[in-house]
């Protein structure tokens, strides 16, 4: 399975530069994909993935004429057999993605399970919750754990904004 992951990547790697040459770098645009940031309590749910780089987040390419939202609860559901309820968008992360050669603009969004909180592993790769607490000590794919660190960072100033000003 490893193997044939990474002979399409090498396909897909050889056709985008194709395209690429022969349009003077006009064309393709970038990919478009979505990830989600899903977390229960100070857990999130990674996904360890088959292709050995290690862990990233549920998510995937937004198909044509799909919408960013419909594509980020889809891609979750595939992956995980969770449903989820979109919240806010964490960050957006565009250019040439770490450990490949693909171009694509990535959405990252903050979700919460709507439905059963039992999870399930799919073709992609196996569903663990780390503690965002020890993010630092796993490897990641691609940029995710830059956004992971921005989502913690994030959750930290809002807690620090709730607590109560004690000082008179």
């Amino acid at each position: 399975m490893q193997y044939l992951l990474r002979l399409l990547r090498g396909c897909l790697i050889i056709f985008q530069r194709t395209l690429y040459w022969l349009t003077l770098g006009h064309f393709p645009p970038p990919f478009v994909s979505v990830n989600v940031i899903i977390c229960d309590g100070d857990q999130a749910l990674l996904i360890d993935r088959r292709d050995g780089l290690g862990l990233g987040l549920p998510g995937g390419f937004v198909g044509l004429k799909e919408k960013v939202e419909k594509a980020a609860a889809r891609e979750v559901q595939e992956e995980t057999g969770l449903k989820v309820e979109l919240g806010r968008l964490v960050t957006v992360l565009s250019g040439k993605r770490r450990g490949s050669h693909i171009y694509a603009t990535c959405l990252i969004y903050e979700a919460r399970i709507t439905g059963d909180k039992v999870t399930r592993d799919s073709v992609e790769g196996k569903c663990r919750w780390i503690p965002l607490g020890q993010i630092e000590t796993h490897r990641f794919a691609i940029d995710h754990f830059e956004a992971l660190k921005l989502y913690r960072e994030s959750k930290s100033h809002e807690s620090a904004d709730s607590e109560p000003n004690l000082r008179s």
